[in-house]
């Protein structure tokens, strides 16, 4: 016989796939479930990479909960149901693969996580709509506004003077320094003077 399942022990098998493909939920549903049974119904098809080593060809998700059933028991959990490829039926297998097996690994868990994302993505633009409308919602107050104009008009007006005439409005505010103070910074002066 050409084909015979295995018991391959869980710590020799690796797989290409990233176990994040799959939902975590999931994989420990189905692990509490091969360790209820003490058994998987759906082996493993594996490729021998070394003399004590597989790599996982088909059953990606049966391997993951696997290992997740081997840590929470790890008598229970110490082996797992496997076809092992060898070169004789490698060819065969691959042909059974693509017909009794269609289904891409993790396609369903892939839907749900894009499914999630998609929420995701729809709740985080309701709270920006609420964060805009809360803003939107803060307007400035009227006296506020009105004393941001009187400083632009005030400001425009210090422009027009001349360094002397400075000098004389910021030695009538008794401003210390004025002296020694360019244009500008007498006019700073001056309209920090007229805030406080």
């Amino acid at each position: 016989m050409k084909l015979s399942n295995s018991f391959i022990a869980v710590k020799k098998i690796s797989s290409p796939v990233l176990c994040s493909q799959f939902s975590e939920d999931k994989l420990r549903q189905t692990a509490e479930l091969i360790l209820k049974i003490e058994g998987i119904i759906n082996p493993l098809i594996l490729r021998r990479t070394s003399a004590q080593s597989y790599e996982v060809v088909d059953g990606h998700f049966e391997y993951y909960a696997a290992a997740i059933a081997k840590e929470i028991d790890p008598q229970k959990g110490e082996y797992i149901g496997a076809f092992v490829l060898d070169p004789d039926n490698e060819e065969v297998l691959y042909k059974q693969i693509k017909l009794m097996r269609k289904r891409e690994f993790g396609d369903n868990d892939v839907k749900e996580k894009l499914e999630s994302l998609a929420t995701q993505i729809t709740e985080l633009a309701e709270s920006v709509k609420k964060i805009e409308n809360i803003l939107s919602t803060q307007k400035p107050k009227p006296g506020n506004q009105k004393k941001t104009q009187k400083e632009k008009s005030e400001k425009s007006e210090y422009d027009a003077m001349t360094v002397p005439q400075l000098k004389e409005k910021a030695k009538q505010q008794k401003i210390m320094g004025y002296s020694k103070m360019n244009k500008s910074e007498l006019i700073a002066a001056i309209a920090n003077n007229l805030k406080s």
